[in-house]
């Protein structure tokens, strides 16, 4: 009876090993991939918006691209927090996002 016992905690404790890791780099991959593709979105909303001539300065707020493109209001998708208006994309900088948290 005991080495059944025994049995049971080892191969419950292996799969522990394996199953707790791998869980939190699946979560943890996703989340970045969501991440990406928010601001893979974002970035590419203001090239167009910045190609078409209605944005000409060299750094474009959320602000600009909600009025002028058809860009949807924006959130983290992993925090859920919807993202400031006046965060922005640098132009110069090959349309790179920056995020102004809320205060």
């Amino acid at each position: 009876m005991k080495n059944k016992i025994t049995l049971y905690l080892t191969a419950l404790l292996l799969c522990l090993f394996i199953a707790i890791p791998s869980t939190y780099k699946v979560i943890k991959k996703h989340n970045t991939r969501l991440l990406e593709n928010t601001i893979k979105r974002i970035e590419e909303a203001a090239k167009y918006c910045y190609y078409n001539d209605s944005c000409v300065e060299e750094q474009i707020t959320l602000e600009e691209l909600y009025e002028k493109t058809s860009l949807p209001r924006m959130n983290n998708p992993v925090t859920k927090e919807v993202y400031n208006e006046k965060s922005y994309i640098q132009v110069k900088e090959n349309f790179k996002f920056y995020e102004v948290k809320n205060k």
